[in-house]
């Protein structure tokens, strides 16, 4: 279990005075049906209502895209806050006070430590954009300005400028801040033991986290001769260039009106869309788009459009890249400039509502890769069309859905003019490289075998306990035999059958899928949910009552006191009564 580092009576008081649907209330519209209210659901895009707010348990949770949370997390992800601020966050709307933060040591050195290098990091930029805005910054400005970079666009990104290798070196000096503590920040590097600007000579964009907090920063040589074109803050506490996006705090607003975000290849591409009204645009640091980048991005839109530039070779290869994306749930996209243009130039030349076009005609990844196929080959020479095929027969193959795979065919005969069940013939006759498999066959198997016989049963039979249901009856914690629901029942036990709303603030939900999906349990899917919870729990004695009799068999083939394998013989026959019972009752429950 988790330590949060305030009391379990405080925060259950918090949650008391913050009752959930008022807090979500504020930010949603609610509809109530029956003791439960909907929304649309604010983290993701839907038409349809399918994010609930359960008021008895004090929790929410979205069918579609599967979040769910208390009222704390609610906060947290909407605000973008870390947990200590959205607990301040609500303490001020309930006129409560904070009490002091009590983790364990380790912890509350982590979370200092966190809060300094922001800090550092906070007053470094704010070095940055006074230094671009004075007289020293003038070579800076020159090279913005010669980029049609206007004043209210460097304010709002916070785009400044360091102009020597020591001045930012003795400002933070000065503040107080430690040598240590400056090098660890990652904004001075450190030569014969003198410290000097990371940055220095660059235009410098400041990269802010989705909480607002500065965490690191990119700088762009403005002398040709320097060794790299941009350089970024190294790997820090706070900066990971795999895992942070440039602009991703100004999704939080974008996506009020946007439900996806537009990912271009540098800092000056975002400035320029930004600039031009594009306020969902945003760039990795100089890393190909990740897992990490999909799994941060899924909390603020369901799609990316992926904007290239450059050589078709470069796109194709990237293309490929973003396939095994697709399957962490984010809708990609992918818009190609013509003329080899980037987004900068594309709309000085053509305007924002033409790139706006471009955005709405978006091809989805394997759409993108089959086209590219097409433009290396001319179809209208047959001896050609037959090697065309082939290529896309090595995309579709790869495809995870049937109907997916359906619709591509339709593309390849519509573009090289064979017949669908020509080209569908020679798809079945392809062998799928088995390397290809090997890993999600792997995980799959996994997943399986972890998932013990009455998973389902003891899943809804626990379900309906932590969700205070009328039908549940009497229930042994020896009944569960996956270990995550056991530990579970006992925690609610222990708790005298606490608001669902508690499980969040002892358990780390992201990292204990079985718990969580005891939490998230979609009732309405149980047509008879007092029948079913009658024969689960059968299921489930039963299968305990097996085991019992199978380890009293093993027993008696190994005992050879005469006594002893009268008293298991005895047992054995009690077991065997019972299993009569129960088989009877589950066969009239059905």
């Amino acid at each position: 279990m988790d330590n949060k580092g305030y009391s379990s009576d405080w925060l259950e008081k918090l949650k008391f005075n913050n009752n959930i649907v008022s807090v979500v209330s504020r930010y949603l519209t609610l509809t109530r049906k029956g003791n439960r209210y909907w929304a649309c659901c604010p983290f993701h895009h839907e038409k349809t209502p399918s994010f609930e707010v359960n008021e008895q348990g004090q929790f929410y949770h979205c069918y579609g895209c599967g979040e769910s949370g208390d009222v704390i997390t609610f906060v947290q992800k909407l605000e973008g806050l870390d947990f200590v601020d959205a607990i301040k966050n609500l303490a001020e709307r309930s006129g409560m006070e904070v009490p002091d933060f009590v983790g364990d040591k380790a912890v509350l050195d982590k979370r200092k430590k966190r809060e300094l290098l922001q800090n550092i990091c906070r007053d470094t930029a704010i070095y940055y954009n006074s230094t671009l805005k004075s007289q020293w910054g003038a070579k800076g400005l020159e090279y913005l300005r010669k980029r049609g970079v206007s004043d209210s666009t460097i304010t709002k990104l916070g785009i400044g400028y360091s102009s020597n290798w020591n001045g930012l070196c003795a400002h933070l000096l000065k503040k107080g801040y430690k040598k240590q503590d400056i090098l660890e920040a990652g904004v001075c590097g450190e030569k014969d033991g003198k410290l000097y600007d990371e940055m220095a000579m660059r235009v410098v964009f400041p990269v802010i986290d989705h909480t607002g907090k500065v965490v690191g920063f990119s700088g762009r040589a403005l002398d040709g001769n320097a060794y790299a074109k941009y350089k970024n803050t190294k790997a820090t506490m706070l900066f990971n260039k795999s895992s942070n996006i440039y602009c991703i705090n100004l999704l939080r607003k974008a996506r009020l009106n946007k439900n996806y975000a537009i990912l271009v290849e540098g800092q000056m591409d975002v400035v320029s869309l930004q600039q031009a009204g594009f306020e969902n645009a945003i760039a990795t640091m100089g890393t190909a788009f990740n897992k990490n980048h999909v799994q941060t991005l899924k909390r603020f839109v369901d799609k990316v459009i992926v904007c290239f530039d450059g050589d078709g070779a470069g796109q194709k290869a990237t293309a490929k890249s973003l396939e095994p994306l697709l399957q962490e749930g984010l809708e990609i996209t992918i818009v190609s400039l013509p003329e080899k243009l980037d987004p900068d130039e594309y709309i000085k030349k053509y305007g924002s509502d033409a790139y706006q076009k471009l955005l709405d005609n978006a091809m989805p990844v394997y759409e993108f890769e089959i086209r590219y196929e097409a433009t290396k080959f001319d179809l209208a020479n047959r001896d050609q069309i037959p090697k065309f095929i082939d290529n896309c027969i090595n995309i579709i193959i790869s495809m995870p859905q049937d109907s997916e795979k359906d619709i591509y065919l339709n593309l390849v005969a519509e573009l090289s003019g064979v017949n669908k069940e020509t080209i569908k013939r020679q798809l079945s006759n392809t062998k799928v490289d088995s390397k290809l498999l090997q890993n999600d066959n792997k995980s799959q198997f996994v997943n399986e075998t972890q998932k013990t016989k009455n998973y389902m049963a003891e899943q809804f039979v626990l379900a309906s306990i932590l969700h205070k249901k009328s039908y549940v009856t009497s229930v042994e914690i020896d009944d569960f035999v996956n270990n995550e629901f056991k530990e579970l029942y006992k925690y609610i036990l222990d708790n005298n059958y606490p608001l669902v709303a508690k499980v969040f603030d002892d358990f780390d939900l992201s990292n204990r899928p079985d718990i969580k999906s005891v939490v998230d349990f979609d009732f309405d899917k149980v047509k008879k949910p007092q029948d079913e919870f009658a024969g689960c729990l059968l299921k489930m004695q039963l299968d305990r009552l097996l085991n019992e009799q199978n380890n009293i068999n093993i027993s008696m083939q190994k005992c050879t006191d005469d006594k002893m394998k009268m008293e298991l013989l005895k047992k054995a026959s009690e077991i065997s009564k019972k299993i009569i019972e129960k088989k009877t009752l589950l066969n009239k429950v059905g």
